[in-house]
């Protein structure tokens, strides 16, 4: 009679160990679930102080000047904007523009250029023939 009593007792108690073990298990995921939110919620943080910074340097002057010189090619009074002219060969183009720039001379440089842009382009390459 009582190995009866322990099997009863025991088959009893099947349904409580596996409800406890499922509730273990639901617990250890939402605390996985909740650190997942945690890192988020400081990578979010994070990226709102970036943000916000970033928004303070585009209110200040420091970017209203840099954005008129460098996008809006504006200058001060008394400044001279130089840009340098875009040219198909790349190669040569900033030796060209520096030299035109520093020696000032504005026609004898470009023409050697469009020599070369001009005679490359007329002379086939031997993989075409």
């Amino acid at each position: 009679m009582l190995i009866w009593a322990s099997v009863v007792m025991i088959l009893l108690s099947l349904p409580l160990v596996v409800n406890f073990l499922g509730r273990l298990q639901s617990e250890s995921k939402m605390a996985a679930e909740v650190q997942r939110r945690a890192e988020q919620v400081q990578k979010d943080e994070t990226t709102l102080m970036q943000l916000r910074s970033a928004l303070e340097y585009a209110k200040s002057d420091t970017f209203t000047e840099r954005y008129a010189r460098e996008q809006a090619r504006l200058a001060k009074p008394g400044e001279v904007v130089v840009v340098p002219p875009s040219m198909q060969d790349t190669s040569k183009a900033h030796k060209v523009w520096w030299e035109e720039f520093v020696t000032g001379d504005s026609g004898a440089a470009p023409a050697p250029i469009a020599a070369a842009v001009t005679n490359t382009a007329a002379q086939p390459d031997d993989k075409n023939r």
